[in-house]
């Protein structure tokens, strides 16, 4: 008897040890101590979290069209795919007010510990509120900044219940993890003469040659959500709204309308 309490006694301790071991470190908090300094303005939350965001375009009160962008994986608010390489121009024969933001947990925005499916959207929505950008304003997302519109449910509720084991999983060397994280990530033909030209990356459109984010994926939410009206690209890649001419008619097309 004694011994299998022993032996009972003994996998607690190395189970509680593992899971101690795979715990995510403390995040650093912009502007507390140990954590890097603000150079960002930012909008607090109603939670108290805070949101770093990022102004471009023609001045706010100015402007024809109001657009908030939601960057990708690896991104920032520095990141604005649309804008990059949109000469000014055209930003200003359009009227164009970008406002972009660090995603919870990225560059100077706060994480936010009770994440869900809905709080990102509510983030931004606070985000439109605060800055007064008006009843009506548009919204962009690349890549992963796409999932202020749709999110991997399972992938969440993995990150929100157990944030150990996506620890873990992003950490570990034992099996094959994210490519994109391991910065090995498959390139189209497209998305490498992008790379090369040194164009960096520039959005609710899809390259049916993306081998990031397969265009299957797109197809069966746009079978889902039949309000979204679906644009495929044939030879494009995940790269392509770098693409030279590109920023400009993705936003000529969600504007104006033109084909």
């Amino acid at each position: 008897m004694l011994k299998n309490v022993g032996v009972i006694v003994l996998i607690v301790i190395m189970v509680t040890s593992i899971l101690q071991y795979n715990l995510p470190p403390s995040p650093r908090i912009c502007g507390l101590l140990g954590g890097p300094s603000i150079t960002a303005p930012r909008v607090k939350l109603r939670d108290g979290r805070y949101l770093a965001y990022k102004e471009t375009g023609v001045p706010k009160e100015n402007a024809k069209f109001k657009i908030i962008f939601v960057h990708g994986f690896g991104g920032s608010r520095h990141s604005v795919a649309v804008a990059a390489y949109l000469p000014w121009e055209v930003v200003e024969e359009l009227g164009l007010y970008i406002v972009s933001f660090d995603r919870p947990g990225y560059g100077e925005s706060d994480p936010d510990p009770k994440r869900t499916l809905k709080s990102m959207a509510f983030d931004i929505e606070e985000l439109a509120d605060q800055l007064k950008l008006g009843n009506k304003f548009y919204l962009i997302g690349y890549s992963m900044g796409g999932h202020a519109v749709w999110e991997d449910q399972w992938a969440q509720r993995v990150v929100h219940y157990i944030p150990w084991l996506t620890y873990w999983w992003n950490t570990q060397k034992l099996f094959p993890g994210s490519s994109v994280a391991a910065g090995k990530a498959v390139l189209s033909e497209q998305d490498i003469e992008i790379k090369h030209k040194k164009i960096k990356l520039r959005a609710d459109h899809m390259g049916d040659d993306d081998f990031l984010v397969p265009f299957t994926l797109q197809r069966y939410i746009a079978q889902k959500l039949p309000w979204i009206q679906y644009h495929e690209l044939a030879g494009a890649g995940h790269l392509f709204p770098y693409a030279e001419g590109m920023a400009e008619a993705i936003l000529s097309s969600m504007l104006l309308g033109e084909k």
